[in-house]
């Protein structure tokens, strides 16, 4: 079984209530990957409803989270033939970590789209040179090694000269392809499931001034567009305003058959 199936399971504890054990493996520094933790919630929310696609996801993050144990409750809204509504809530040690809201319904993959806007221009990944993280010391984070990230050469010059010239200039604008990682066994499963995570894998379009450093997500809302194709993700992310310490995030991911699968948008802090 795949590192990321086992990783983000969750077993019943009682009606609507759920226990997960949050892998070392996905922390950034000290903290859960936001991504991470929106999967564990989309396995618990696909629980509790008839329908098999996390459609659209909201969800406010209130403070980091560690690995270890968890305690999340699911409770359904609104449960139709279309649409059930499922509201999450994950905790540990009797404090809220993230809560969210998830709509499930069931997406026909063989539906063909009536209109989809054509895909970013983002280089085959033979063309996109493969990140590879420093060996890790005591304390670093586990979380790159998690994930396989192919960068366009336009977005590794971006991170490479970030904050060189003081922030002038930098655009944050970056894409690339993504995949779990082929070493801790790959996609898993199902396709679907990776996607909350994808949507949050990419470095954070704040890197190109320079910011390292874990830049915490206070809301992100993802949309599933349509079933992906199994193989690695393309991604284009870019900002629309950097400001007092707050920056904006909107990604697109597409599959290998060039269809759009996911849509984000997050509001975050850049990191101190």
């Amino acid at each position: 079984m795949a590192r990321f199936d086992t990783a983000t399971s969750v077993d019943p504890l009682g009606p609507g209530r759920y226990s997960a054990d949050l892998d070392p493996g996905y922390l950034v520094g000290q903290a859960m990957n936001g991504g991470y933790l929106m999967a564990v919630l989309q396995r618990a929310a696909l629980r509790e409803s008839s329908h098999p696609h996390a459609v659209a996801s909201s969800f406010h993050f209130l403070r980091p989270g560690a690995a270890g144990a968890a305690e999340i409750e699911a409770s359904v809204l609104k449960s139709g033939r279309t649409v059930t509504t499922v509201q999450v809530d994950i905790g540990q040690g009797g404090r809220p970590v993230v809560t969210g809201t998830i709509a499930t319904a069931a997406l026909d993959p063989d539906a063909t789209p009536a209109y989809e806007a054509p895909s970013a221009s983002v280089p085959p990944i033979d063309r996109c040179p493969r990140y590879e993280p420093r060996p890790r010391r005591a304390g670093g984070s586990p979380f790159p090694e998690r994930i396989d990230q192919y960068l366009a050469p336009e977005t590794w010059e971006r991170l490479r000269h970030g904050g060189s010239d003081g922030g002038e200039g930098r655009v944050p604008d970056l894409c690339g392809h993504v995949r779990l990682s082929e070493a801790d066994g790959g996609l898993g499963d199902d396709p679907c499931l990776v996607l909350p995570l994808a949507v949050d894998a990419p470095p954070s379009v704040i890197t190109v001034f320079g910011t390292r450093s874990w830049a915490p997500t206070v809301e992100l809302t993802w949309h599933m567009r349509a079933i992906p194709a199994p193989g690695p993700l393309a991604f284009r992310s870019r900002a629309h305003a950097v400001v007092d310490g707050w920056f904006d995030e909107t990604l697109d991911l597409w599959d290998v058959k060039g269809r759009l699968v996911a849509q984000s948008r997050q509001l975050a802090r850049r990191g101190r």
